[in-house]
This record gives C-alpha cells, structure tokens and sequence, in this order.
C-alpha cells in the first residue's frame, strides 16, 4: 500500500455503528420499562393457557372422544370425508388469515417506533423483528397446544397410540408456523409495490423488508382503534375501521317493493358488494354443520361434538347477519320504510337464516347417501337454526356494556362475559337440547320452546334498545 504523501491529512475514521445496539436504546427510550413489562406479560400469558389447556382443555377433549365406542370414533375419523374435511377447514383458516392481514398483520409496532426507528437506514428486518418474533412465536405455540390438547384426548381414550400426541404437536406446532407466516404475507400484499410473490411465505426476511412504512402506519392505527373501541365496549366504531370499500356490485340497484322485501333484497344486494362477507359465512357455516349434521344423524357421536359444531355455524350465521347489526347501530332513528323495529329485525334474519338452513339441508341429504339417521337430524335442525338466530339477536341488539364492566377490579372479566354472553347462550343450549331429544322421549318438546325463548329474548333486547335510543 502507498503511504500517504508528506504534508496530506490524514483519511476520516470510519465509525461503525451496531444496530442492534442503536435498535436497543431507542427500545429503552420509546418504550422504557413498560416494553420489559409487556414481554414478561406474553410469557405469562403463555404459562397462563398452558395450565389452562391441560386443567380444561384436555379433560373436555378427552371426554369427547371417551364417550363414544373407540373403534367406530376411530373408523369415522380415518373416513375420507372426514379427512376432507379436516383439509378444507385448515384451508378455510389460512385463507382468514391471509385476509386478516390486509386489514392487521403480525407485525405491527407502535407509531413512534414505526417513525422513528423503522425510517431510519437501519434494515427493516432487524427494526420490526421483535414483533415478528412474537408473533410468530405465539402462532406456533398456539398450534402445538391445540395439537397437544387433541393428540392427548385421542391417545387418552384409546383411539391412537400414545405417540399420536408427539405427532399431533408436531403437526400444530408446523401449521401454526405456516398460518403466522401467510398472515405476514397478507400484511406485505395489503400495500402496492415491492416483493408480493408466495415465496415470501418462506422467506420471512424478504417479507419483513417488503413492509411498507405507510402500511405499517395504517396497521397500527387500526390496532389502536379497534384495542380502544372493545375495551370501551363500543362495536360500532371497530366495525367502521373494519370496512372494507366497495368494489362489487356498485351499479346495482335495489327493486321496489314493500319495506320487510326491500329490507331483505338489500341484505343480498350487500353480500354482493362485500363478497368476501360471503364466502367466509359459507365457509364458517360448511364446517359448523358438517360437523352438527355428522352428531345428529349418528346416534354413537359424542354429544359434545355438537358444541365444536355450533361455534364455526355461530360465526358463520353472523357473516350474514351484518344488516342486524347495522340496524342495531341505527337504533331510535326514524324508519324511512315505515317499518317496526321488530319488522326490521325479522328481515335482517331471513338471509343469513336461509343461508344456514340451506347448508344443513346439503348436509341432511349427504348424510342420507351414507346411511344417517336423517329424520333426527331434520327435527333438531329447527331448534339449532332458532338458537343461533336468537343469539345473533341478543349479540347485536346487545347496547352498551354495564356500569360493573369499568370497574378497576372486576371490569375486564365482566367485560369479557358481557361480550361471549350471547355466543354461551347458543353453545349451552345448542348442547344441552341436542342431549335431551337423543337421551329423553319428550327431549323435543322441551328443545323447540327453548329455541323460541331464546328468540324471544332477542327480539325483548330490539324493543329495549330501540326505546333507549328513541328519538
């Protein structure tokens, strides 16, 4: 090398900088002790469903599967159509996923990290790691206690071998990884420009550098406004920061006629515009009444399978219920139509009822095909499609959160109680009725007028919120 000429100054030191370490220190001045605290808290959280899963979870999962004959349990589930099914249901809920993370990804740091840490030259894979991290982290071990909770109740009861509750956490531990890593891969698609191939599934840092500062801002003012409006009970405003444009069916026009068919046709006329709505209703309902319509036309079915059954038919009956819940929210104004609340709301439940009797009469018929007991099945169809009408009734027509629900001791758990009331009136009841028409002669006529109490309550909830908000 030439040494430098004599009377030359001498070349400018190169400073190196850490980033990690620079990422350190601005951790500690935005976030200080708190970000400790909050990480402290997931691991508990962790702790926390551990124990949970293995005090509840597992003795419910194993008195599923104990309750019926090991052998045949162990023939249906290897059946083709219950594998399919399996399948569709891992793929209805990746493509969820995949959705969700248009409108709230994985990775999603605060506001003053995002400007003033992830703007700067430092790769952005290392600045939003931490969320990803957690993130991910807490997808997989989601999946590998699902598949404990499950393996363990199989292999417990004596329809697997002991190794099955190895391979079940495996496998939900594998599908977690997949279902955290296609939830990024929305959030990269949710902005314009830059990487958006499928193979950012597997390469998570491509797929972290493919944020964008703009979308990352949008995510996590999304967050802060849906985090505020549940905690302050207020679903109007979540369901307003949910809303996506609309991009289908814009010339659409509803027809005139009178106000219950006017109400009904524009139900439709919004799952033609809001299609996905749709076909997540559809794909939550497929896998809820494949499931209802396998326990009830089989007589050896446990009976607890019914309420596995319920939660996805549940959520699918409330995809199609969104003119409820925008009645709900309009509450004591004046009808333009000239319609009664109680009118109203009788419209607003014709699609999503329709809908779902449709899909258990699909069901009913595939079942007949296979030698189901379909005459049970039809006649406690009735009782669940009004239970789960009844409880989207009471979930929509719900108002505003008690005064208990603020409290500084007890306000989070009467908070929490007061949003899933509706979803428990429907699993409770759902089970218990399917119990007493398989287990008592006159089960059914206790069943219907439960199903019509339930509904009835609903409908007491419209004609409570509407004179609350009249005007």
């Amino acid at each position: 090398m030439t040494p430098p000429a004599a009377g030359s100054a001498p070349a400018p030191a190169t400073l190196e900088i850490d980033d990690l370490d620079v990422i350190g220190q601005a951790d500690w001045v935005i976030g200080g002790e708190e970000a400790q605290k909050g990480r402290k808290q997931a691991w508990y959280g962790a702790y926390v469903a551990f124990l949970g899963a293995l005090a509840y979870g597992f003795p419910v999962a194993q008195a599923v599967f104990r309750t019926t004959d090991p052998a045949w349990l162990r023939q249906q589930l290897s059946s083709p159509v219950a594998l399919g099914g399996v399948v569709l249901s891992i793929a209805g809920i990746l493509w969820a996923l995949y959705s969700a993370g248009s409108v709230r990804g994985p990775v999603v740091p605060p506001l003053p990290w995002i400007d003033h840490v992830v703007t700067t030259p430092i790769d952005r894979a290392l600045a939003v790691r931490r969320w990803w991290q957690v993130s991910l982290g807490a997808s997989i071990f989601g999946g590998a206690l699902t598949g404990l909770v499950l393996g363990g109740g199989i292999a417990f009861a004596g329809i697997a071998p002991w190794y099955a509750v190895v391979l079940a956490t495996l496998v939900g531990a594998g599908l977690g990884w997949l279902a955290g890593s296609i939830w990024l891969w929305g959030q990269v698609r949710s902005w314009p420009g830059g990487p958006r191939g499928p193979r950012l599934v597997l390469r998570h840092a491509d797929a972290l550098r493919g944020l964008h500062i703009e979308g990352l801002r949008t995510h996590s003012a999304n967050t802060s406004t849906i985090g505020g409006s549940v905690m302050a009970g207020n679903l109007r405003t979540a369901r307003l920061q949910l809303a996506r444009p609309v991009r289908h069916a814009r010339r659409a026009r509803l027809r005139p006629a009178g106000p219950f068919a006017v109400l009904v046709r524009r139900d439709v006329l919004g799952l033609r515009r809001i299609p996905s709505s749709f076909w997540t209703g559809l794909a939550f309902t497929a896998m809820g009444t494949a499931v209802i319509v396998w326990t009830l036309t089989h007589p050896a079915a446990p009976v607890l399978a019914i309420t596995l059954g319920l939660l996805p038919a549940y959520l699918g009956f409330g995809a199609w219920a969104e003119g409820l819940r925008l009645q709900a929210d309009n509450a004591g104004t004046p009808s333009l139509l000239g319609a009664t609340e109680r009118l109203q709301a009788w419209a607003h439940l014709v699609v999503p009822t329709l809908l779902t009797v449709l899909a258990l009469a699909v069901g009913l018929l595939v079942s007949s095909r296979s030698g189901g007991d379909v005459v049970a099945g039809a006649l406690m169809a009735p009782v669940l499609v009004g239970l789960l009408a009844g409880g989207h009734l009471l979930a929509a027509f719900r108002g505003s959160p008690p005064q208990a629900a603020f409290a500084s001791s007890s306000g989070p758990t009467t908070l929490v109680f007061w949003y899933v009331l509706p979803g428990l009136v429907v699993l409770v009841l759902g089970t218990f009725t399917t119990w007493l028409v398989r287990n008592t002669t006159t089960g059914l006529t206790w069943a219907l007028p439960l199903a019509v109490l339930v509904v009835g309550w609903g409908l007491l909830r419209v004609d409570k919120l509407a004179l609350a908000h009249r005007v």
